[in-house]
């Protein structure tokens, strides 16, 4: 299916797909963007039992190993690195 973005931003789900992904008038819809594509995901209310679930989901996660911990901190670095790298060149201009 095509989606045609209008000159404000705005676009149009089709119907077919928010019958399926459930979506009505008033959702809200989380929108993020990685690896090229466009993704949209209805938010979904916090409740105690949903935070419940989500806790007892992480407890089934795996311990970490230190080649873990080093997979970590070498994405962290390389994302502070890339942050870095962005700034504007401030050396030399200093608060007088």
């Amino acid at each position: 299916m095509i989606a045609n973005i209008s000159v404000k931003g705005q676009m149009v789900i089709p119907e077919a797909i928010r019958e399926q992904a459930r979506i009505k008038t008033g959702d809200q819809l989380d929108v993020g963007y990685t690896n090229g594509l466009i993704v949209l995901r209805k938010r979904r209310a916090l409740t105690p039992a949903r935070v419940r679930s989500l806790l007892l989901g992480g407890r089934e996660l795996p311990e970490m190993t230190p080649a873990d911990e080093a997979a970590v901190t070498r994405a962290v670095q390389r994302v502070r690195n890339r942050v870095k790298d962005l700034r504007p060149h401030a050396a030399g201009r200093r608060k007088q």
